[in-house]
This record gives C-alpha cells, sequence and structure tokens, in this order.
C-alpha cells in the first residue's frame, strides 16, 4: 500500500494507481497515462537486470486496468464524482464545478485521508481527520436508512464515560433498558470498537427495528479489523435487556474497495460502506462539520501536493469555499 510521500510502483493495487492519478488530477487540474508511467518509471520496483520493454509493457497493461477502475468509481458515486475522463480514455481531468459541492468536498477528503499516513497526520490544523469519518458517517447512514431515521456518535469521550454513553444508547433507542457488566469489571472508558449507532425507530416506540452498529476506519489498514465489532457479543456484555433484533455490524472506510474484493469482504465486514457508497449517499453537511473537512483538507493537500509535487502552484479549483 502506498502512503504518501512514498509513491506508487507498478506493482501496487489497481486501486492504489487510480488513487494516484485522482492524487494528480485534483493536484495539476488533468492527468494523463503517460504522466503517471513517468512517474511509475521512476519508482520501478523489477530488478535492474529485467528488460525495460517488459516493464513498460507491465506499466501499459496497469494502467488500462486503472482506467477501468475510475469508470466503475465514477458509475458507482452517480453524480458525485469529481472527475471525468475525456473521451480518449487516456486522460482524467477534475471538474472544478464537482469540487466545489458537497459530494465533490468529501471524496477529496477520504481520498486524502486515505492516502496519507493517519498515524503521522492524523490531526492536522488540530483537527483529527479520523473524527470527520465517524461524523461523516453519522449523517451518511441517517440518509441511507431513510426517512425519520436517526445516529449518534457513539466512541467518544466528550460524551461521558462508556456506561454513560450506553445508558444515553438506551434512551436514545427506547430499548435495552440501561448498561451493565457481563465480564466481571466496571468499564468507564473506551468505546468497546463501536463509533457510530443508527436506526429506524417506528412511531410506537416499541422494540425491534433496524439498528446500524457501525465501525469507522481511514487509512488502508483495515482489513485487519473488520471483524472486531461483534454486535451480538457488545450487546451481550454491556446492555442488560436484550435487543429486540441483533444491530448490523457495519463498516465505514475512507478507503475505495476493489471491486473483485468486494463480496469477500462483505461478508467478513458486514454492510461495508467504501468511499464511493458514501458519495452515493452523502448529504449536505451541516456547517460546522463541512468547515471542519474543509480545513482538514486544506491542510491535508498541502502535505500531499509537497510529496507529489512541490513546484505545483496551488490554485482555487483546489481550495473550494467551504
Amino acid at each position: 500500500m502506498f502512503k504518501l510521500p512514498s509513491l506508487p510502483t507498478p506493482s501496487s493495487d489497481v486501486h492504489e494507481l487510480a488513487d494516484f492519478i485522482e492524487l494528480l488530477a485534483w493536484m495539476k487540474g488533468m492527468a494523463s497515462l503517460r504522466e503517471v508511467a513517468a512517474y511509475l518509471g521512476q519508482t520501478d520496483d523489477n530488478d535492474p537486470n529485467v528488460g525495460i520493454e517488459d516493464s513498460q509493457n507491465q506499466i501499459a497493461d496497469r494502467l488500462d486496468e486503472v482506467m477501468h477502475e475510475i469508470e466503475a468509481r465514477s458509475e458507482a458515486c452517480r453524480v458525485g464524482y469529481p472527475f471525468v475522463q475525456d473521451p480518449t480514455g487516456t486522460v482524467l481531468r477534475s471538474d472544478a464545478v464537482k469540487l466545489s459541492d458537497v459530494p465533490g468536498r468529501v471524496y477529496c477528503y477520504l481520498l486524502l485521508s486515505t492516502r496519507l499516513n493517519m498515524e503521522r497526520d492524523r490531526i492536522l490544523a488540530d483537527i483529527d481527520g479520523t473524527h470527520l469519518l465517524e461524523q461523516l458517517a453519522k449523517v451518511v447512514l441517517r440518509g441511507y436508512l431513510g426517512d425519520r431515521a436517526c445516529s449518534l456518535v457513539f466512541g467518544t469521550s466528550k460524551q461521558g464515560t462508556f456506561d454513560q454513553r450506553i445508558n444515553n444508547l438506551c434512551s436514545a433507542l427506547a430499548e435495552g433498558v440501561a448498561y451493565t457488566s457481563r465480564t466481571g469489571r466496571v468499564r468507564r472508558s473506551g468505546d468497546g470498537k463501536l463509533d457510530v449507532v443508527a436506526w429506524k425507530p417506528f412511531a410506537d416506540g416499541l422494540p425491534g427495528k433496524v439498528i446500524l452498529f457501525v465501525q469507522c476506519k481511514t487509512g488502508t489498514s483495515w482489513r485487519n479489523d473488520v471483524a472486531q465489532l461483534q454486535p451480538d457479543a457488545f450487546c451481550d456484555k454491556w446492555i442488560q435487556q436484550p435487543l429486540g433484533i441483533t444491530p448490523v455490524r457495519t463498516f465505514v472506510i475512507s478507503e475505495a474497495e476493489e471491486r473483485v474484493r468486494f463480496p469477500e469482504t462483505v461478508l467478513d465486514a458486514g454492510l461495508l460502506f467504501d468511499r464511493c457508497r458514501i458519495i452515493d449517499f452523502c448529504p449536505d453537511l451541516n456547517a460546522d462539520l463541512a468547515k471542519r473537512l474543509h480545513i482538514w483538507t486544506s491542510a491535508a493537500f498541502a502535505v500531499a501536493r509537497a510529496a507529489l509535487d512541490p513546484t505545483t502552484p496551488q490554485n482555487g479549483v483546489l481550495q473550494p469555499t467551504p
């Protein structure tokens, strides 16, 4: 997995190379396959003794696959994808209008929070980029569930201790009664891997409703974490009375999952929202979240630009007004 300031190599996965050409197109307004091939030629991880022609053929084959991935992303994001291929299919251009719209801004945030090192660059301009994904998931999943749906961010200490947050959750759900501990110890901190909860209530206020228990991950090292959150075990350990229906395990990631791996991933992760699915259901954002997302993304863009091409000037397309 390439992480800026490192560049991808010809053996990088297709979805990594697709992220790379998107970054170049966003940074410069456009990026051609020839330009990407030049970058990859600088970072060729083949043995120096391997023939140059073989390496060039490998790069060409990979880039054909990349443009197919770009096309798939455009379809999956519907009208929210902020890039467009030219008629030849060899150039990707940024769309200034879509970059200034909410889905386009969100896409760029998700792109950067995937390709930056989120251990080193998580906090930029005093804003935690990982917390932004939780806030984003809260509104996206509410939109996914539709009219009258509710959601909250669970995994934040600002809302009290762990037991207090469980009590607040049970009250909001009108199920489960209250916090308990069947582990033999009282838990006061942490989140039990639960970041966000979304649900669709009935007017009767009775138990038995669709509930999503959500874990969120930025970056690229999330595959080993897809099964960490187990809603049934979480409820058994920390909620006094069983919920009417076991919550649906849901996994939200900033990365655009590989199309070919999607069926396998959902078997492990449950309901999966990757970058494109987030954009598919991206609603308008409240002013505070939009502002914080813009500030973090602007700071992250400066980090990415310095890594990819420190001589490229900043322009208005890359700094949309929040």
